[in-house]
C-alpha cells in the first residue's frame, strides 16, 4: 500500500494582514541554524541580513522622500540586469508530525526538507536525485568548532546507498503525491485539498547531470505566511490568501504574485514609493520575518 500523505498545513484565509509581525506571531520551522561558526552558516546569515538592510534601507528612503518632498528617487543598486528568480516553490505539503516538508520547483524538480534537516531533491523527469547532509561538526584543540560544510551526493533511483532506502521511498512517493495533486488542480482549474499550490512558471532548461540541483534550504511559517530559502538564494514568502512575493538578487528585484496569479517584476524602489499597496505591505511582513530569522540566528 502506498503511502497516503496528510498535510498538517492547508491554505486559509489569513486573518487581516498587519504591516508588522505581532510579538506572538510565532516563528515555526527549521529557521536559521543556531549561531555555529560555520562557513554556510555565516553566508547564510549575511545574505538574509544584506536583503534585510536593503529593504530597510529603501522604505526609510521613501519615508524621508515623503517628508521632504523630494522629486527624485534614489536609484536602484545593479544587480546583474535586474534579473527576476527564476525557480520557485509551486506546490508544497507540511508532513513535518512525521517526515518532513515536500515541494515542487517549477522547473519540475520535487524534493523533501525531512526533519533531521537532510534534504534531497530529484531532477525533473529523470532519475538523478541530489542529497544533501551536514557534515558533523569537529573541534580543534582548544575545543572551538571548526568551520562546517554541506555534503552533496548525486544517485540514481536504481542505485544509491542503503541507508537512504527510506527515505528514497519517501522522495518518490512526496513527488508522485504532489505531481498529481497539481495534475488535478490544473484539470479542475481551482484547488483541491492536500497538497498546497503556489504560482507556476516555466519549466526551463533541461537538466543536466553536472548540473546542480535547486533545493530547498529552510523554511518556517507563521500566521499570515510561509518563507522558503532556496539554495539559490531566492527568498519566497507564500501568504495563506495566496498572494507570493519573491526576493532574488539580494532583494533588489521583487517578484510579485496577486490573489489571481497575476505575476509582476519590480525594482524594490518602485515598490517602496506608495508603502500602503497591497505589495509594499507584504513586503515589509517579510521583512519583519527577516528580521526575526537573523535575530533567532545570534542569540
Amino acid at each position: 500500500s502506498g503511502l497516503s500523505l496528510e498535510p498538517s498545513l492547508k491554505a486559509r484565509e489569513p486573518e487581516k494582514l498587519s504591516q508588522s509581525l505581532k510579538e506572538d506571531d510565532q516563528i515555526v520551522g527549521d529557521g536559521v541554524e543556531s549561531a555555529v561558526p560555520s562557513s554556510v552558516a555565516d553566508n547564510d546569515l549575511n545574505m538574509l541580513e544584506s536583503m534585510h538592510n536593503l529593504l530597510t534601507q529603501s522604505f526609510c528612503q521613501a519615508d524621508s522622500a515623503k517628508v521632504e518632498a523630494q522629486t527624485e528617487r534614489p536609484t536602484t543598486p545593479p544587480c546583474d540586469k535586474l534579473t527576476e528568480a527564476k525557480k520557485w516553490v509551486t506546490r508544497y505539503v507540511d508532513y513535518t508530525s512525521k517526515y518532513g516538508l515536500g515541494f515542487l520547483l517549477n522547473d519540475g524538480s520535487a524534493g523533501v526538507y525531512f526533519n533531521d534537516s537532510t534534504k534531497a531533491v530529484l531532477a525533473p523527469e529523470g532519475e538523478l536525485f541530489q542529497y544533501v547532509e551536514r557534515r558533523r561538526s569537529q573541534y580543534s584543540n582548544d575545543g572551538q568548532q571548526q568551520r562546517r560544510e554541506p555534503s552533496f551526493q548525486t544517485y540514481s533511483l536504481s542505485d544509491y546507498p542503503e541507508s537512504l532506502q527510506k527515505k528514497v521511498t519517501l522522495l518518490k512517493h512526496f513527488r508522485n503525491y504532489l505531481l498529481e495533486q497539481q495534475q488535478k488542480s490544473e484539470e479542475e482549474e481551482g484547488d483541491v485539498p492536500g497538497a498546497v499550490g503556489v504560482s507556476g512558471g516555466d519549466s526551463g532548461a533541461p537538466y543536466k547531470e553536472e548540473d546542480e540541483l535547486v533545493y530547498l534550504k529552510k523554511w518556517v511559517r507563521t500566521r499570515h505566511a510561509i518563507l522558503f530559502r532556496l539554495s539559490n538564494r531566492t527568498v519566497q514568502v507564500v501568504f495563506y490568501d495566496h498572494s507570493e512575493v519573491l526576493l532574488s538578487c539580494e532583494a533588489r528585484v521583487v517578484t510579485y504574485v496577486d490573489k489571481s496569479q497575476k505575476r509582476a517584476v519590480y525594482p524594490i524602489n518602485d515598490i517602496t514609493k506608495d508603502t500602503n499597496s497591497e505589495v509594499a505591505k507584504r513586503l515589509k511582513y517579510a521583512m519583519d520575518i527577516l528580521h526575526q530569522l537573523i535575530s533567532g540566528a545570534k542569540h
